[in-house]
């Protein structure tokens, strides 16, 4: 599943570490830092990864 997420395409780049994709019908935002690595789900705040 964490590959899956990170290997979606990016909607939004919203900074060099934080990107908007899309998971089905789930908004995502991405961390995808050198020290750390999540991912949140929009709908509820629910963190994925």
């Amino acid at each position: 599943m964490i590959k899956k997420i990170f290997a979606l395409p990016v909607i939004e780049q919203i900074s060099p570490v934080l990107s908007r994709r899309k998971l089905d019908e789930l908004d995502l935002i991405v961390v995808d830092h050198p020290q750390v690595k999540a991912s949140f789900a929009l709908q509820g705040a629910h963190l994925l990864s």
